[in-house]
């Protein structure tokens, strides 16, 4: 691996600049005093592409034995460890895509449900030190970046426009979690998530719809994704896993649990602590993430590091715990999706009954919404969060989901309230564009 510094740059015109060019992605760190935030990275003009179609029966087969480059550093610059080396997204329809899990209810898009593009250099913006790398395979490859980099020129892109938003009725959503809550009673399933879907008519810029969603909710793990048919806009908040392959430590952090938060202190931190419905959903993940680790670790290294933690984002109070383990020196990374996805805190437990009770109730395939994006590193490594807060735009329209776990004591109004907080997000941005149109 080979790292540059560059001269003082700015991360936004950067990213207006390769926002033309082939293979555009930006992985922001928005939020830069959380443990996910120190880098930020843009990369474009990728060699070498992985596109598994739906109806693939092995799609993480296609993940395995990817080639990487020299993990040897000098003594400045990131870590390869954290530096990607693919970029890209599993979707959460990669679960249904082998037909041996089952038919599902929906007809599912002709979209890929893996899609990593390998990126011989990237720009690095290291928010800890307030300073830039190129960062790449070597030398070469570096400089090529730095000589396209000066030469991209950014383009005045269609301004968007957004449509009239269309919802899934409120009433429906209720109905679903009722029934929900009937399999829950019946012993079927401890908890489950059941997400509903805003889409609107969607013509223009999807980065310009990016950077709204961005200044709405800052977020230490966003994404932006130019996959040329489709985008992908994500400001989600949720380590899915890292997997160091030095040290084989593998990691998550699950999201469960949620309250508005007031512009000031009136406890809402510790009445989320306190409640013992959010404390429900929260631990009833945490198991089985525990579980899931369980399908890949040496024996006796799953530990719960921190648990029922209260994280402060835009507008909510989440609860989040860390839980880890070593994994067994013959796991892969493939392996290690195949024990893990999707992930559990937007699927339930017990996970398979779970994922077929959602494609039951929900009013529509998800697609890539509940899926991870990210990274695999310089060497082989893996860093993925989970896809929520998160936007795609396709055929002239624009998704986003907004979702909620079920246990015994939720309560429906409550349930259908709290998807509408997560909405905020995108409605935020969605006015913020409609204002300027207007201005």
């Amino acid at each position: 691996m080979w790292a540059e510094r560059v001269a003082s740059i700015e991360e936004v015109d950067a990213a207006r600049s390769l926002s033309a060019q082939p293979g555009f992605t930006w992985l922001d760190s928005n939020r830069s005093e959380s443990r996910d935030g120190r880098y930020s990275f843009l990369a474009a003009w990728p060699s070498d592409e992985i596109r598994v179609e739906y109806g693939d029966a092995t799609p993480f087969a296609a993940l395995r034995g990817l080639r990487l480059t020299d993990a040897a550093r000098g003594t400045e610059g990131p870590r390869p460890s954290d530096v990607p080396s693919w970029i890209g997204y599993i979707a959460y329809d990669a679960f249904w895509s082998d037909p041996a899990r089952g038919k599902p209810r929906f007809e599912r898009d002709p979209a890929p449900v893996i899609l990593f593009r390998r990126y011989p250099a990237i720009l690095a913006i290291d928010h800890e030190q307030g300073e830039g790398w190129i960062v790449g395979d070597d030398r070469a490859a570096c400089e090529t970046f730095r000589e396209r980099l000066a030469a991209a020129k950014g383009v005045s892109p269609v301004p968007p426009d957004v449509g009239a938003i269309q919802v899934d009725d409120a009433e429906a959503h209720r109905r679903a979690i009722v029934q929900a809550l009937d399999y829950i009673a019946k012993g079927e399933v401890y908890e489950v998530n059941i997400a509903r879907r805003w889409q609107a008519s969607f013509e223009g810029d999807a980065l310009a719809l990016w950077q709204a969603m961005r200044v709405a909710s800052r977020v230490p793990l966003g994404m932006f994704l130019n996959a040329g048919d489709h985008a992908v806009l994500a400001c989600t908040m949720e380590r899915f896993i890292h997997w160091d392959a030095r040290s084989n430590k593998l990691v998550t952090r699950p999201i469960k649990g949620t309250i508005r938060r007031e512009p000031t202190d009136d406890g809402a931190s510790e009445r989320l602590r306190a409640d013992p419905k959010e404390q429900a959903e929260h631990s009833m993940i945490v198991d089985l993430k525990r579980n899931d680790l369980g399908r890949v670790a040496e024996i006796g290294t799953v530990q719960v590091d921190a648990p029922l933690v209260v994280e402060p984002f835009t507008g909510l109070y989440h609860l989040v715990s860390t839980v880890s383990c070593v994994t067994r020196p013959e796991v892969t990374l493939d392996q290690i999706l195949e024990a893990t996805f999707p992930p559990g805190s937007v699927t339930g437990a017990p996970k398979i009954r779970a994922l077929e009770i959602i494609e039951e109730l929900e009013q529509h395939p998800r697609g890539i919404y509940c899926g991870a994006l990210g990274f695999i590193d310089q060497e082989g490594g893996l860093s993925l969060a989970v896809a929520i807060r998160t936007a795609t735009v396709r055929n002239s329209k624009v998704d986003y989901w907004a979702g909620g776990g079920i246990v015994e004591a939720s309560d429906p109004d409550r349930e259908v309230a709290e998807t509408e907080l997560k909405a905020r997000v995108f409605l935020d941005a969605v006015a913020s564009l409609q204002s300027d149109r207007c201005e």
